[in-house]
């Protein structure tokens, strides 16, 4: 048996690290086999992701018809949302074509009045007259003298 001495003299120098040049005398004892410690061992088991469970002819056939069910569903779906658009398109589609009725008829109406206003004018109007004579010259290059009224009075209405 070795001396304490001598023991501890080895423990020393090998955690001593002042002089890396000297080396130990004598094996040091945390190196002998009887100290080593066995190396590690790997574990044996080892995680396998268990295989899909099988499903019996019933459990199939029951997930078929949910799976059927639910796609139905999503068709039925997809048809209601398509038929919402289709009559929103049509409601503004009717708007637009009820919007554009009520601009015609005020339209209608405006030339209507415009038209009376017109065969009022000319009515009252004295062909001997300057005016008479301007508007003669004016409604020349009209198809009638009551079109040449008409855009004569409505020039008047858009001047301030």
């Amino acid at each position: 048996m070795e001396s304490i001495d001598d023991l501890l003299a080895q423990i020393k120098a090998e955690y001593q690290e002042k002089d890396p040049t000297k080396q130990p005398k004598k094996k040091s004892i945390l190196e002998e086999e009887e100290f080593n410690s066995p190396s590690p061992i790997q574990p044996t088991y080892q995680y396998q992701p268990s295989p899909p469970t099988s499903l019996s002819h019933g459990e199939e056939n029951l997930l078929a018809d949910l799976k059927a069910e639910f796609e139905e569903q999503d068709r039925t779906e997809e048809l209601k949302k398509q038929e919402q658009l289709r009559e929103e398109q049509q409601r503004k589609e009717q708007q637009l074509r009820e919007e554009q009725l009520r601009t015609q008829q005020r339209e209608q109406r405006r030339k209507e009045a415009l038209t009376q206003q017109a065969t009022e004018w000319l009515k009252k109007l004295n062909p001997n007259s300057e005016e008479g004579r301007w508007f003669e010259d004016f409604s020349y290059s009209y198809p009638s003298k009551l079109e040449a009224a008409i855009d004569y009075l409505q020039a008047l209405k858009e001047t301030p």
